[in-house]
This record gives structure tokens, C-alpha cells and sequence, in this order.
């Protein structure tokens, strides 16, 4: 039985999609006075049950300002904790359904595109599709997206907040990936909405690349350690790969979004003196402890590396 998604989309009472956005960690918003709440546009992705609509919210605040937010919604007969219930269907988190976020990925390597009134949803995928996607797991406590893992294999975020343009994610993702760099989680396929009110990146997939950790706890595990000469070795292969990155990202003068520009003598006089002034602020706020003699009152000497 097919049904139409986008109607009950449109239906949700404004005061229950209301009350489930403002609860969400990625609405960034919380302390402003809300005007106005409203689904402008909810483009179709999936007909069948469970139905899958992409709903663009649009949210006015006190004094005419405005963001608009991506919600994915779900409708089922019957689903634990909805959103709500319109004409026997209950609305939800799409992304809380495994087979509703597959059905995301699914449409990327359909290369789909989805009609959604004046606008469509462009669907595309980037690299070779690896086959069926079993186990699903959230990413971890995000503030502004959801992120989805696949199987260890692959990761789809999902840009809660959206706005006009390709979002630079997508820019510099596609631009690594064609270009082989190695150092990247590579590009496998992104979501993007064309038409009113805008057009905007609603999903990137890449490869899953696990993660150490947060850098900062490793680098003080190392000192307690004792292994902080094997940490020094890894700062200076990330300042390698940073020096490849950069290069790679100079390497294609035809592309005006990437293109070198020569800096004029003025940017790069305040780009200099705003990193004299942190170098200078640094040295003069090291503790005096036994650890950091070695490098105590050289500050001197990291600025004149500057200025050469």
C-alpha cells in the first residue's frame, strides 16, 4: 500500500515537531525567542512503510531572523516514542530506524534523485559501493549533526542545521578524494537539496576510519608515560601530512575555489604579527616547573624562526 509522505510530513501539528526539536541536542537555538515553526518542504524518499520524508523546518526567531533544519521523518503504524500521530501514521526520528538510515545510503548508490514540490533531493555516490549494510550504531553524543556507522565500514552524517551553498565538508572531501590523498577518510557518496528555498548539503557517507582518541589526552598519557619520544614522532608524521594536504590542496590553479592566491603584503603582516602575539603570550604564561626549563624564556627565539 503506498501513501503520501509528504502530506503527513506537512500535517505534524507545529507544536509536537516544536517540542521534539528544541529537545534535540543539534538544535543550537535553545535561548531565542521562537516566532514562527513551520515544514516548508518535504521531499519523498521512500513511498512504502516504513515512508521516509526529508522534512526542511524552518524556524523564525524575534526580531526576522531565521535558520532552517533538516528532519528526517519516519511514519509507521505503529513506532515506540513518536514524534506523533497524523491520520493513523506515527511520525519519528527517521535516523532512530535502521532500515530507514539504510535506505538513506541505499538511495546514494541508487544515484536517486527525489522530487519534492520546487525543489529535489540529488542523490550521489562517489566511490564503488561494498555491498549490503548490516549493523547500525550512532556515532556518539555530536552536538550539531547525527552520524551514523555502518558495519565499521562507513559513516553517513546527517547536517541537522543546513544552509545555502555546498557545505565545505562535501568542497574539500570531493577534492581529496578525486585527487587520491591518501590521509583522508575518502568520499563515498553525499545528499543534496536544489531548489527554494535553497540549495544545500544535507548528507555526506565516507569511509569509517577509527579513531585513537582525543589528541590532547594522548599527547599527556605519552608524558606520564615516559613515551613521549614516540609522541614526538607522531606530531612530526602529522606535520608531514599536514604539509602534503596543504600542498595538495594548492595543486590545481584551474579550480577558483582552491586556487594559491598571493598574499599581499599586508595579509601577511597580520599574519604575522597575530602569531608573534601568541608566541609571546605562550612563553609568558608557562608555569614554572622543573619539566619546561628547557624551553623557558625562548620565546625569543621561536619569534626570530617567525620573522625568517
Amino acid at each position: 500500500m503506498t501513501t503520501a509522505p509528504h502530506h503527513l510530513a506537512m500535517s505534524i501539528p507545529e507544536d509536537a515537531l516544536r517540542e521534539f526539536v528544541l529537545s534535540q541536542r543539534w538544535f543550537g537555538a535553545k535561548s531565542r525567542e521562537i516566532a514562527h515553526f513551520q515544514v516548508i518542504a518535504a521531499p519523498v524518499v521512500r513511498t512504502e512503510e516504513p515512508l521516509l520524508a526529508l522534512a526542511i523546518v524552518e524556524i523564525r526567531f524575534h526580531p526576522g531572523t531565521h535558520e532552517l533544519y533538516q528532519v528526517p521523518l519516519g511514519f509507521r503504524r505503529e513506532w515506540r516514542n513518536g514524534i506523533a500521530e497524523v491520520e493513523g501514521w506515527v511520525a519519528y526520528d527517521a535516523l532512530a530506524d535502521p532500515e530507514l538510515a539504510r535506505e538513506l545510503v541505499e538511495s546514494m548508490r541508487r544515484q536517486a534523485d527525489v522530487a519534492g514540490g520546487e525543489a529535489m533531493v540529488e542523490f550521489r555516490a562517489t566511490g564503488e559501493a561494498a555491498g549490503p549494510l548490516s549493523s547500525i550504531r550512532p556515532m556518539g553524543r555530536e552536538q550539531s549533526n547525527t552520524s551514523l556507522v555502518f558495519d565499521d565500514d562507513l559513516v553517513l552524517k546527517v547536517y541537522r542545521r543546513i544552509e545555502a551553498g555546498v557545505n565545505p565538508e562535501l568542497e574539500l572531501l570531493r577534492f581529496l578524494t578525486d585527487r587520491g590523498f591518501p590521509s583522508v577518510a575518502s568520499l563515498e557518496g553525499y545528499a543534496a537539496y536544489l531548489g527554494t528555498p535553497l540549495e544545500a548539503t544535507l548528507a555526506v557517507a565516507q569511509d569509517y576510519v577509527e579513531g585513537e582518541g582525543d589528541g590532547w589526552e594522548l599527547a599527556l598519557e605519552a608524558l606520564r608515560t615516559g613515551q613521549g619520544d614516540g609522541f614526538v614522532e607522531r606530531l612530526r608524521v602529522l606535520g608531514e601530512t599536514t604539509g602534503a594536504l596543504h600542498s595538495v590542496l594548492a595543486s590545481d590553479g584551474g579550480d577558483p575555489s582552491f586556487a594559491p592566491e598571493e598574499p599581499s603584503a599586508e595579509a601577511l603582516g597580520l599574519l604575522t604579527a597575530s602569531v608573534d602575539e601568541e608566541i609571546e603570550a605562550l612563553f609568558l604564561s608557562l608555569p614554572d616547573l622543573p619539566e619546561l626549563e628547557a624551553i623557558a624564556g625562548r620565546g625569543e627565539e621561536v619569534r626570530e624562526q617567525l620573522r625568517g
